[in-house]
């Protein structure tokens, strides 16, 4: 089965031949790899050329729009009945294209995979999921309610249907500056009949700075988070059809909890954001009557137990009629 692999390229000239190379070096002649330079201007589109005369290998320039411009950009261009997408600073891991292939017979609409995360101090963490084939999408969401150990985060560690992806339009979020891959991930899902979890390696995760998100400022970072948290219940509260009512009020307030603290642990990096954030935060943990005592607890990460919380997200009606 052809495999169409997108990788989106920015301002990676140290690097990018790491990435293709660990790519090419295992790619069939029936698959085709999609390379979208998101507007580089430092010469990552001249290394590019290099790669051009492979009749396997699509060069794409564009514009800088960021990365889910540039995915959808490939998803477009591309022509496999699977496709799957690398980000320019990883690298697939030997052998992985010969080894995922034997898996592809069984047809599955979405095949996710383990990887490798390595650090600038020589370690690595890896993260895996268990050989599985869910024959339906309610088994699967029911396993990930009770588990919550899927990784179904990433959109760099799965091959998906590309005639589902076709056939509903699912394209990359443009108007987020983080979490469109679950956003990606949540519209597949709830569109896809079987998933298939891979105890194979795909790739290394390649940690090249110091910098992460936790040191930028985003303004209203916690709507965003919150967005999130309602699809991704959205998504698996309306897949699940074996778990009980108490398995998926547990889901929601744990999911609900870490969206709460995720925010707040930003704080003392980020006091710009307490004003932001603080408000619509207490409003859902507390509830409307939240006063400044409430506000002073949060601010000391002193999160009270579900158990006392003023909103009971599986009391909102929405969510009720799925129970």
């Amino acid at each position: 089965m052809k495999l169409s692999i997108v990788v989106p390229a920015y301002n990676c000239r140290t690097y990018i031949d790491e990435c293709l190379t660990s790519i090419m070096d295992q790619m069939r002649d029936d698959s085709e790899l999609i390379v979208i330079d998101d507007g580089s201007d430092d010469g990552t589109d001249r290394i590019l050329e290099g790669y051009s005369d492979d009749p396997r290998v699509k060069i794409i320039l564009r514009s800088h729009e960021g990365a889910s411009g540039a995915r959808n950009a490939g998803i477009d261009a591309a022509s496999g009945d699977y496709i799957t997408f690398v980000d320019c600073d990883d690298r697939l891991k030997s052998g992985f294209l010969r080894r995922a292939e034997d898996l592809l017979p069984a047809a599955p609409d979405m095949i996710i995979f383990g990887f490798e995360r390595l650090f600038l101090d020589g370690r690595s963490e890896i993260s895996a999921v268990e050989d599985h084939f869910y024959p339906d999408m309610s088994s699967f969401a029911d396993e990930y309610i009770r588990t919550r150990v899927m990784l179904i985060y990433s959109a760099c560690n799965k091959f998906y249907d590309k005639k589902l992806i076709d056939l509903y339009h699912i394209r990359f979020s443009t108007d987020l500056e983080f979490g469109e891959d679950r956003l990606f991930n949540y519209s597949f899902l709830l569109r896809a009949k079987t998933v298939l979890t891979s105890g194979i390696i795909m790739f290394d995760y390649m940690q090249r700075s110091l910098c992460s998100m936790s040191s930028k400022h985003f303004p209203g970072f916690f709507p965003v988070l919150y967005r999130l948290h309602e699809e991704k219940m959205k998504c698996f509260l309306t897949l699940s059809k074996g778990t009980d009512r108490d398995e998926r009020e547990n889901f929601v307030n744990y999911d609900m909890k870490r969206t709460v603290t995720t925010a707040i642990d930003r704080f003392p990096e980020h006091p710009e954001e307490i004003d932001e954030n603080l408000p619509p935060i207490c409003r859902i943990v507390f509830g409307d009557g939240y006063n400044e005592e409430d506000r002073r607890r949060l601010m000391k990460a002193d999160i009270p137990d579900q158990s006392e919380w003023s909103l009971k997200p599986c009391d909102n009606a929405a969510i009720s009629c799925l129970l």
